[in-house]
């Protein structure tokens, strides 16, 4: 069974896997484990400059090294939520193809739709949801 110290304070984990799929606060470029996926140290959150008709918006991009950590071949698929003081400022949505048990191999988090978060006191992951309402 999963500690509750764990979700807290991720390294104090050790070799414990998180395999619910609660949201879980993380730190840009720390490891982190979440739903039986473990993510490497060294992730990077990167801006990336693209353009948008006359306009050029730099949109954040997630990049790292993510393992299966379940006995089971699957996919990954999280979001990532950059926030501040509560409130989102970027939601970037993940994902890493079918990997068999213990394989590892590069997770990429687009922000296509996000602006790179400037001031951001949060990051969690969480499940992968689609927005069904309309603003």
């Amino acid at each position: 069974m999963l500690s509750l110290a764990c979700l807290g304070a991720l390294g104090a984990c050790g070799d414990d896997v998180n395999t619910g799929t609660d949201p879980v606060e993380v730190e840009v470029g720390e490891a982190f484990t979440w739903n039986g996926f473990s993510v490497e140290e060294g992730w990077k959150l990167t801006g990336v400059k693209r353009s948008t008709g006359a306009e050029e918006v730099t949109t954040p991009e997630v990049r790292g090294t993510i393992t299966n950590a379940s006995d089971e071949e699957r996919a990954a698929l999280f979001e990532m939520v950059f926030s501040a003081d509560g409130a989102p400022v970027a939601t970037l949505n993940c994902s890493a193809a079918t990997m068999e048990p213990d394989q590892s191999q590069e997770f990429v988090c687009p922000g296509l739709s996000a602006t790179m978060p400037e001031d951001y006191d949060a990051v969690v992951v969480q499940e992968f949801s689609r927005d069904t309402t309309s603003s």
